[in-house]
């Protein structure tokens, strides 16, 4: 089969998998931002400053390992620590600069955000804060040059995974968070958290403005086309019913990332729930957004098969190898948990990945088991 028709038939493998349609093989998706260029011998400090460097590590390392199907992101390496920076509006140390050459970069946490800025975007809008806040975390001029390469080259990167015959899952022109993560990033968790109790009412006030411009985004997103595969990320990272209380949950998480999903979906995007940490005690909320239009992405937290014991087949599931077996058990250990998965969770809706992201410190023979466990028992 040449590379055209391979992707055409992971192409509707995949979109059947993602809205829980039986078929004949589970799809199995790459997630390994900091294993690639580890796995190909590149160096952390030139993976995170070498936009064109960087760009298609991740098709090295899945052209060498082989068995892949698709991937959720392409991207460069170079621009992670700026999207960190966009996502959790914080410092974010590289290796080369601040860290040794080949570590990993690392979020600071840090009260960057002040109290008296709740009232900022309050009255200015939340647009023309983060247009003030992000020199405070971020070099702008980098932050630029990065920015304006990915809207450049972003349409290329995905094309050429698509002559290799892989197909990039999160392929939306828009990508979206709830206001928690922000404001929980930007003020540091243990300040925000106690936000919470102090000033909710303004708390609220400022997220319902953060919200009102992420719903004018999307809206003014073009619709999904049928030659897209249209996934883009909700993510929760410290709002997870783990975390917090369920009357914050209700009260400071859940109604936006309602909100949001019926945005996305009105536009034909399929919403991926990037929802690290425990969501077991949540697992019901689930059941909540419209049937078969969402993904749930865990990290190897949340119970999986609550999940599909709750849940069903309202919704897929994208994972959920966890981390921590990449990086420190066996190949064995690995195979007979991917075996486990696909017996307990079927196979309808299903879509192998690693959960969250398969670590810098991932063992390559526990990569190669993953993805043998996957067309082993993925028929």
């Amino acid at each position: 089969m040449n590379n055209g028709a391979l992707y055409d038939e992971r192409f509707t493998r995949i979109k059947k998998a993602l809205h829980c349609e039986p078929v004949s093989q589970i799809p199995v998706i790459f997630q390994g931002t900091a294993f690639a260029p580890r796995y190909m011998g590149m160096k952390m400090s030139q993976f995170a400053s070498d936009m064109d460097a960087s760009s298609f590590v991740d098709l090295q390392a899945m052209n060498s390992i082989g068995g892949f199907d698709g991937l959720q992101f392409a991207g460069p390496g170079a621009v992670v620590p700026s999207l960190l920076s966009s996502l959790w509006l914080s410092k974010v140390k590289v290796p080369g600069k601040e860290l040794p050459d080949d570590s990993l970069w690392q979020v600071v946490e840090a009260e960057v955000m002040r109290p008296q800025d709740y009232d900022t975007i309050l009255q200015r809008g939340w647009d023309a804060f983060v247009a003030e806040y992000m020199p405070r975390v971020v070099d702008m001029e980098v932050f630029g040059e990065r920015m304006m390469w990915v809207f450049q080259n972003g349409g290329r990167m995905i094309e050429k995974y698509s002559e290799h015959g892989y197909v990039v899952l999160c392929d939306a022109p828009v990508g979206c968070s709830i206001p928690f993560e922000y404001f929980c990033g930007a003020r540091s968790m243990s300040q925000f958290y106690l936000d919470l109790r102090r000033m909710p009412d303004k708390v609220e006030a400022a997220m319902k403005v953060v919200q009102q411009s992420t719903l004018e985004k999307i809206k003014a997103a073009p619709p999904c086309s049928p030659l897209q595969v249209g996934c883009t990320w909700i993510g929760s990272w410290r709002s997870a019913p783990a975390m917090i209380s369920p009357k914050l949950l209700d009260r400071f998480v859940w109604p936006y990332v309602l909100e949001l999903v019926d945005a996305l979906v009105s536009k034909g995007y399929t919403p991926i729930f990037h929802f690290d940490q425990d969501w077991t005690l949540g697992l019901d909320r689930l059941t909540e957004v419209p049937p078969k239009t969402c993904v749930l992405n865990p990290d190897g937290m949340t119970d999986v098969r609550k999940f599909r014991k709750i849940v069903g087949d309202r919704m897929s599931l994208l994972g959920d190898v966890p981390s921590s077996l990449f990086a420190v058990g066996s190949p064995d250990d690995v195979y007979d948990y991917v075996r486990r998965l696909v017996q307990d969770t079927g196979s309808l809706g299903l879509l192998l990945c690693p959960g969250c992201d398969a670590p810098i410190n991932t063992k390559p023979g526990n990569m190669e088991a993953f993805v043998a466990a996957a067309r082993d028992y993925g028929r």
